[in-house]
């Protein structure tokens, strides 16, 4: 008998940590994995959702998905706060007064970002206005002022970064880097020039290593093969640590980079020997901080508890 096909359709599939999978270096237990563009949720079994998205999908009631605790893309946001150069923007206190583009108010990066300027900086929110494309303010929370921003055609971070440029925005906030700041166009620059120090710090003082794509699951895919969350975790887990492995291994792959060795372990002294858990004990606070951000940001309109978004056996499955 043939195994069952399981759909795994990635956002990003050619990251280190999905790489394994996409390649078939790893493979997952009972399925015959076939991996592909993310599209519609009706054309995947699976895929690695966006963590905002993802809950305000579960804020609006919708029940048809589940996750399990693996996470392939975590980055820490502060470095993606970009301003114009001469908007006298030194420090976060600086943005209050001033006018701010996001990329969406649901977006992940956006609420990590904000959740940072709000919680750890004191950011006054209620002084900024707020641009968002179209016009809906969901992801911005009570007593913001939100204006409607009308955007060219094409990639939505060119659009924004045309906007800065322009001086029609002071600051924008979005899940890439703006196109000016990849060419060092001096009229834009990161709020943050030493981000690498800078997210340093406010890992060591909040504990938080953003997470960014949660792996989810349709729930009648699971109904039908109540064995497929743990098998994908595993999976997840061991493409992980394939990925660890091509950085520190015997058989290092990252020939770009001369010294990406010593930058592991510079990360592991600071973060830990595994920063990169894929279960949920080991993930409690980043996943409630995200609870936090998304009810306080009106992503959700109530506070969600974090471990009704995953499957229970793949919670309790033990390990790393």
């Amino acid at each position: 008998m043939s195994n069952p096909t399981l759909r795994l359709g990635l956002r990003e599939p050619h990251i280190d940590t999905n790489r394994p999978l996409t390649e078939g270096t790893v493979t997952v237990e009972g399925f015959d994995l076939v991996c592909g563009p993310q599209g519609g949720t009706d054309e995947m079994d699976a895929w690695d959702a966006s963590f905002g998205g993802l809950l305000a999908d579960k804020g609006r009631g919708n029940d048809a998905h589940i996750s399990i605790p693996a996470f392939p893309n975590r980055r820490f946001r502060i470095a993606y706060i970009f301003i114009r150069s001469d908007a006298g923007i030194d420090r976060p206190k600086d943005l209050e007064g001033r006018r701010i583009a996001l990329f969406a108010g649901d977006n992940t990066a956006s609420i990590w970002s904000r959740g940072a300027l709000k919680h750890y900086y004191g950011v006054d929110f209620s002084t900024i206005t707020w641009c968002l494309p179209g016009t809906k303010g969901q992801g911005l929370g009570r007593g913001m002022t939100v204006e409607p921003l009308a955007l060219d055609p094409g990639r939505r971070d060119v659009a924004l970064d045309a906007k800065l440029l322009a001086g029609e925005v002071d600051a924008v906030i979005g899940p890439n880097i703006l196109p000016s700041i990849t060419r060092k166009d001096p009229r834009t620059r990161r709020l943050f020039p030493d981000y690498r120090r800078e997210e340093q710090t406010y890992f060591r003082e909040t504990g938080l290593f953003p997470i960014s794509h949660v792996v989810t699951l349709n729930r009648t895919f699971v109904d039908r093969h109540p064995d497929a969350p743990v098998a994908l975790l595993e999976a997840y887990r061991r493409a992980r640590d394939v990925a660890f492995d091509r950085i520190c291994g015997l058989d290092q792959h990252m020939v770009t980079l001369a010294w990406a060795f010593a930058e592991l372990e510079a990360q592991r002294a600071l973060m830990g020997e595994t920063y990169w858990p894929y279960n949920v004990a080991d993930n409690r606070r980043p996943l409630q901080a995200m609870m936090d951000f998304a009810h306080d940001f009106g992503v959700t309109p109530e506070k969600l508890n974090y471990e009704t978004l995953f499957d229970p056996d793949a919670m309790a499955l033990a390990g790393q």
